[in-house]
């Protein structure tokens, strides 16, 4: 092994060598025996020691005549920036330059995804859910915070949003869909809306005298239910 390669890439890596030697899972007199030259590692431990200081076998054996730049400098991501700009400015020249074009491909890469990332807007939530099965208790009037969607008609057009738990409305609308609801007292027969039965929350179509589950396998509720709104469409969360 080249001793000399071995001490300047674990001070390039700013630790001892008690902590190399711990990292490595070997004593620090093994570890200080390989920087002196007084021990050979085996083939596993030179790899070993290759991957934690981030270079090639062949630079801990002498066979390259300096470390990757570009190896050195990932291994060296958790120094302060005024490190990391030392670190920059002893490249050569050529580094340096592969260096910025990575940089500037990462800035234009996240340009183009902040381009493509559809406009949004923030709704109020209800903190309970609405069932499409099973009830929810929605008669607490604080439980709301605010949430954020994509921009749609339908989320501009809707006074708030709350998830369904369920699934007795599916193929229409499905378990953890967030729906759009707009207020309205008398929603028709024959269109979904948000009901209230009790206390307890439901998304159902309004039927003549009851609320009507999609899903074959959910009866429907029968009785007096008392109607919030209108059921517009779903949001995708952000």
């Amino acid at each position: 092994m080249n001793t000399n390669n071995l001490k300047a890439i674990r001070n390039k890596k700013g630790v001892t060598q008690k902590e190399a030697a711990d990292a490595l899972g070997i004593s620090p007199n093994t570890y200080k025996n390989y920087e002196q030259g007084m021990r050979e590692p085996n083939n596993d431990m030179l790899c070993k020691i290759a991957d934690y200081f981030k270079v090639t076998t062949d630079y801990l054996l002498g066979r390259e005549r300096q470390v990757n730049p570009m190896d050195l400098l990932i291994a060296q991501s958790d120094l302060t920036p005024e490190a990391q700009e030392e670190l920059y400015i002893a490249l050569p020249p050529e580094a340096q330059a592969l260096v910025l074009q990575v940089m500037r491909l990462m800035k234009e890469n996240h340009r183009r995804r902040q381009a493509e990332k559809p406009p949004t807007i923030w709704i109020k939530r209800h903190q309970n859910k609405a069932a499409a099965g099973f009830g929810y208790d929605l008669s607490v009037g604080d439980e709301w915070h605010d949430v954020e969607v994509t921009d749609t008609p339908e989320a501009r057009e809707a006074d708030f949003a709350v998830e369904i738990d369920g699934d007795s409305m599916e193929p229409d609308y499905h378990d953890g869909d967030l729906a759009l609801i707009k207020l309205d007292p008398d929603v028709e027969v024959g269109k979904v809306g948000l009901f209230i039965v009790g206390s307890m929350g439901y998304i159902k179509e309004r039927g003549k005298k009851c609320l009507i589950s999609h899903n074959p396998d959910y009866p429907n509720i029968e009785g007096e239910a008392r109607c919030i709104g209108l059921v517009i469409g779903t949001a995708e969360k952000v």
